[in-house]
């Protein structure tokens, strides 16, 4: 009996959301996708206060199957296809209320692009690369990749990846600030999970709320996100994790969040 194509793994209060085709450098077809999608829901539980999604050492994500793409990819249209599949595991990820940290081994390709990079969080093994080379194939990237990607690096940066489909080393997506950290070889998925530990022991009300901030900003001016942040910050004064980060701050003592 072959093993699924995506596992979930509950680690108490951390997710975990592995890709399982190795043999296909963890390419997704429609089941996997749709699989993704069941577990990136599971992974919303409150019990989890964060979320590591990963592949395997070969490689987090090859892109679409493109034998499944040829036929079809299962739905009647591409574009149901990416509305009605990939877009909602992704949109999960980018809405979730907790943090969500992408370790990356080896080739992160094609639409495997877009969930590292609707990832808060990314860590890459030294030699693993990006490349979003949807050009090479006379396609255009998507996923949300052309906004998200725009949006790190730069109109210019984020074109020339796109249209020359360059790849780029953890090295150069470090400087370019496209992820946060760069591991040992075989050691990003090790160094996600510490990363994961410490964000599960801050204030998960508070981690959320700076996030739907920072994602909101894209789309909103300076003025609007004050007032945002303003409203915001009145709902958080005077919770109980409020309270006790102050009490522990002045007791000089680690806090105890939990998320009231």
């Amino acid at each position: 009996m072959s093993e699924p194509k995506v596992l979930f793994e509950d680690h108490g209060n951390i997710a975990v959301i592995k890709l399982n085709r190795p043999e296909k450098r963890n390419a997704l077809d429609p089941e996997t996708v749709l699989l993704f999608n069941d577990y990136s829901e599971k992974a919303k539980d409150p019990k989890f206060r964060a979320v590591v999604i990963t592949g395997d050492e070969s490689a987090f994500c090859g892109g679409a199957d493109l034998t499944a793409a040829m036929e079809g990819m299962g739905w009647e249209s591409v574009e149901q296809g990416l509305n009605e599949g990939y877009h909602v595991g992704l949109n999960n990820l980018v809405y979730m209320d907790k943090v969500v940290i992408a370790a990356v081994e080896g080739a992160c390709a094609g639409i495997g692009c877009a969930y590292f990079l609707s990832s808060d969080i990314s860590v890459m093994a030294k030699s693993s690369f990006f490349q979003i080379g949807f050009s090479k194939i006379a396609l255009i990237p998507d996923g949300g990749s052309n906004w998200l990607l725009t949006k790190v690096v730069g109109y210019q940066q984020a074109f020339r990846m796109a249209a020359e489909a360059k790849r780029v080393s953890a090295e150069e997506c470090m400087n370019l600030g496209m992820c946060s950290e760069v591991s040992e070889d075989g050691q990003a998925f090790d160094t996600a999970m510490e990363l994961a530990k410490h964000y599960a022991t801050l204030a998960p009300r508070a981690i959320f709320k700076t996030k739907h901030l920072m994602r909101d900003s894209f789309n909103k001016s300076y003025e609007d996100n004050l007032k945002a942040e303003a409203k915001m910050q009145e709902e958080m004064v005077g919770r109980k994790d409020n309270i006790e980060g102050v009490t522990a701050f002045v007791e000089k003592r680690k806090p105890n969040f939990t998320g009231e």
